[in-house]
C-alpha cells in the first residue's frame, strides 16, 4: 500500500523574507491579473518559479531557484523531517480546522490501485510541468491527497505532537491561518508510516501534479540502468489527509459557457430539448431558487441553469430518469456534474470532447454570486449552477474505476505553494 518517507525540506528563510509575500495559490488556479500581482509582492515569491509566460520560462525559473538557495533566501532543513500542515478557516459560519501532513510518497502506476485519480487531466498540461520539473528538478507544491481513516489513528497523534511544540510557520492569509511543523523524532516518523502502510490515497488536488511526476520517474528508468529504490524520483510530494475528517470541505465548480462557444443558440429550443430529459422549475427571485435548489439536492439530481437571454429568471432541470445512460454505476448517473457534462453539453449542445478541452471554451467559477455576475455583466450567455460532490460519492467514483470531468471538485481551502518545497537533487 501506501509508502510515504521523509525529506530535506526546502523552507523560505524567514530572517530574509515574510511567508506571505512569497507563497502563492496552486498555479492552476492563478489568474493572468493574480500572477502579477504575485510578481510584484515580492521578487522572491514563488510564483517566478510556477507560473511564468515567456516561451522558456522554466528556464529562467530553474536560474531563479539556484540563485535563491545561494543567496540564502531559500535554506535546506538539516534534517528530514514530516511536515504537519494544519489550516484554520470558517466556512459558511462554522469554524474548520483541517489536519494534514507533508510527506514524500512513492509514486505508483495508476492501474495498480495504491494512488486512485478521480478527474481526467490534460496531456498539454503535463507536457508544460514536465519541461519545470525537467529544468529545476524540484516540486515546488504537494499534491493534495486524502487517505481513508476510519479508526482515526492519524490526526490525534499528529495532534499530540503538534500540540507540544510551536509551528515555525504561522501565517495568515486571507482570513485562513496557515501552520506548519516540523517532525524529525525517528520514532514518530515511523508511527505515521506504519500507520499509513495499509492506506491508499486517493488524489483530491493536484492530478496534473502526480501525471508530471509519474511521467518524469518513467523517463529517469530509461535513462539509468540501475535505479535505488529510494531515488529521490521515485517520489512525489503530498500533503495528506483523512476523508473522515469533518473539516474537509469541498465546493462546486460552476460552468459559464461564453457566447463564442454557442452556434445558433436559441433558449426556447435549448429549453424544448431539456424537457425530454428534465422536469424545469423557473423562479423569478433569486432566494426562492437558492431555498429550492438546495432542498431538491438533498434527494434529487438538479441543475441550476442562468441565461443572459432572460435575466429574470432562474431554470432548475430536475433529472427526469436515474438510468439515463448505460455502463455508468449508479453512483455517477446521479451526480450533477456528469448529466451536465454527457446529457446536456455532448447530447443536447453538442459539444465535442476537443471543444471542451479548448481554454476558454467553457470557464469555471467557483463562487455562485461570481458566476451570477458573469451572466450579468455579459461575461457568458448562460451559467449552469451546480451542488459539490460529497466525500462518500468521491469514494464511490474511485471505486468505480471511472473518471469524472476536469474541474468537478474543488477543495477548499487550498494549500498553499512554496510552504515546503521538496528538491529531487537531496
Amino acid at each position: 500500500m501506501a509508502e510515504v518517507k521523509p525529506f530535506r525540506g526546502i523552507i523560505y528563510n524567514q530572517k530574509r523574507v515574510k511567508i506571505e509575500d512569497v507563497v502563492s495559490p496552486p498555479y492552476d488556479i492563478i489568474s493572468e491579473e493574480e500572477r502579477k500581482i504575485l510578481t510584484q509582492r515580492s521578487p522572491y515569491n514563488i510564483v517566478h518559479l510556477t507560473l511564468g509566460k515567456n516561451r522558456n520560462w522554466f528556464q529562467k525559473a530553474a536560474i531563479y531557484f539556484k540563485t535563491w538557495l545561494e543567496k540564502g533566501i531559500l535554506k535546506t532543513d538539516k534534517q528530514e523531517a514530516i511536515y504537519p500542515y494544519y489550516m484554520e478557516y470558517s466556512l459558511n459560519g462554522e469554524k474548520k480546522l483541517q489536519r494534514g501532513f507533508i510527506v514524500r510518497t512513492k509514486i505508483e502506476p495508476m492501474d495498480k490501485g495504491i494512488i486512485l485519480n478521480h478527474e481526467k487531466t490534460f496531456s498539454k498540461v503535463v507536457c508544460q510541468r514536465l519541461k519545470l520539473l525537467r529544468a529545476t528538478q524540484a516540486h515546488f507544491s504537494q499534491v493534495y491527497g486524502l487517505y481513508n481513516d476510519s479508526e482515526d489513528q492519524i490526526c490525534p497523534f499528529l495532534s499530540s505532537v503538534t500540540n507540544a511544540t510551536s509551528p515555525f510557520i504561522d501565517v495568515k492569509i486571507d482570513n485562513i491561518r496557515h501552520l506548519v511543523w516540523r517532525i524529525t523524532n525517528k520514532q514518530q516518523i515511523k508511527t505515521i508510516q506504519e500507520l499509513m502502510k495499509n492506506k491508499k490515497i486517493i488524489i483530491a488536488d493536484g492530478h496534473h501534479r502526480y501525471r508530471t511526476a509519474l511521467a518524469y520517474k518513467e523517463e529517469m528508468k530509461k535513462r539509468f540502468d540501475h535505479i535505488s529504490p529510494d531515488a529521490s524520483f521515485n517520489y512525489v510530494s503530498m500533503y495528506l489527509s483523512n476523508l473522515r475528517d469533518k473539516s474537509l470541505s469541498i465546493l462546486p465548480i460552476h460552468r459559464v459557457i461564453p457566447q463564442k462557444s454557442l452556434k445558433s443558440f436559441y433558449l426556447e429550443s435549448f429549453i424544448q430539448a431539456l424537457k425530454k430529459f428534465f422536469d424545469i422549475e423557473v423562479h423569478k427571485e433569486e432566494g426562492d431558487f437558492w431555498s429550492r435548489f438546495n432542498e431538491l439536492n438533498k434527494t434529487q439530481t438538479a441543475i441550476g441553469l442562468y441565461c443572459q437571454d432572460m435575466l429574470n429568471v432562474f431554470y432548475i432541470l430536475i433529472l427526469k430518469d436515474i438510468n439515463w445512460a448505460k455502463n455508468l454505476p449508479l453512483v455517477l448517473k446521479k451526480m450533477d456534474v456528469m448529466v451536465l457534462n454527457r446529457l446536456i453539453f455532448k447530447k443536447i449542445l453538442c459539444f465535442s470532447e476537443a471543444q471542451m478541452n479548448q481554454e476558454g471554451f467553457i470557464n469555471y467559477v467557483t463562487n455562485a454570486q461570481e458566476t451570477i455576475r458573469w451572466i450579468r455583466r455579459g461575461r457568458g450567455r448562460m451559467a449552469f449552477l451546480l451542488n459539490p460532490i460529497k466525500p462518500q460519492q468521491l469514494k464511490e467514483v474511485v471505486a468505480s474505476s471511472h473518471l469524472i470531468p476536469r474541474k468537478s471538485s474543488y477543495f477548499y481551502p487550498k494549500i498553499l505553494t512554496g510552504l515546503v518545497i521538496n528538491s529531487l537533487k537531496l
